[in-house]
């Protein structure tokens, strides 16, 4: 299991290449690239940039473990929506170029998932919506991983189980965010993160994680063990169910208020404490063999 981070927060602050540098220097062995932001979601860089990045990355020991597609999937007007699905696509070209295995997308929320009857409204718009994705996928060479959103189409385990069983493709995975899992099971009575990585079982085995954790009460994103997440139980889910994926890393509030001259500090200490978490994975994983 590769210790992964996105990198918000810190290639707007230090730079594109210095961040991979600052992860190497920190004990990281893979990043995910959010290729939702500006302007790696738009056609302004051409491929021969990405393919310099990632031979840069390659030199630096970091992998391009996924990618981030840009979001929000879907707005209240159509126009918009169109619109964000290009940049979606555009997002995927990107991420191909510069080798990223997986990118992760989310699911389309532009109506109150809550409302009457909405449910089954969104959970055919968002079919509809993946569904256009597949031959992109396959041109680009790139897997779709499907995210747990709460309030969403795919908030529940049973709810994104049944999006990916429709969908029923192997360009498709599961993108298991620990923190938005947790925001379900606090707001709606769902299931803990624990218990959702083993009902979402064989789906997620060659998929990615989010890493982070909160209270509860808001996605506050920050480091394990500064929030409510069991993660002792997550980790052993994760090694029960046969995972193959990544540790990686969407904590980056974690140090939002932590001067740029300390934040090499507090990736650091983040490293430590994604490789102790690691080592219980690997210690389930053991106990099985």
């Amino acid at each position: 299991m590769l210790l992964s981070s996105n990198m918000i927060r810190l290639y707007d602050v230090f730079g594109l290449k210095e961040t991979f540098d600052l992860l190497a220097e920190t004990g990281y062995q893979g990043i995910d690239f959010n290729n939702d932001k500006v302007p790696y979601s738009t056609d302004q860089l051409d491929e021969q940039f990405y393919r310099k990045l990632r031979q840069y990355a390659d030199q630096k020991g970091i992998a391009i473990c996924q990618s981030h597609a840009p979001g929000p999937s879907s707005y209240p007007e159509a126009e918009k929506t169109e619109e964000a699905f290009k940049r979606i696509v555009q997002g995927m070209k990107n991420a191909s170029y510069l080798g990223a295995p997986m990118i992760v997308v989310h699911p389309c929320t532009h109506l109150d998932y809550m409302a009457e009857g909405n449910a089954e409204i969104m959970f055919n718009f968002n079919l509809d919506f993946y569904r256009r994705l597949i031959p992109y996928a396959r041109e680009f060479g790139i897997k779709i991983a499907i995210e747990n959103l709460y309030y969403s189409a795919t908030g529940t385990a049973e709810s994104i189980n049944r999006l990916y069983d429709e969908l029923n493709d192997p360009v498709f995975t599961i993108c298991f965010d620990v923190g938005h899992c947790l925001l379900q099971h606090h707001y709606l009575q769902g299931d803990d993160p624990a218990t959702a990585i083993r009902k979402i079982g064989h789906r997620l085995v060659d998929g990615c994680t989010h890493i982070h954790d909160n209270s509860g009460e808001i996605d506050a994103h920050t480091l394990p063990y500064y929030g409510n997440v069991d993660w002792e139980s997550v980790m052993k889910a994760l090694a029960d169910i046969g995972y193959k994926g990544d540790f990686s890393y969407e904590a980056s509030s974690f140090f939002k208020d932590v001067p740029p001259a300390l934040r090499a500090d507090s990736m650091a200490y983040m490293a430590k404490v994604g490789r102790y978490l690691i080592s219980r994975f690997e210690y389930y994983q053991n106990q099985q063999a």
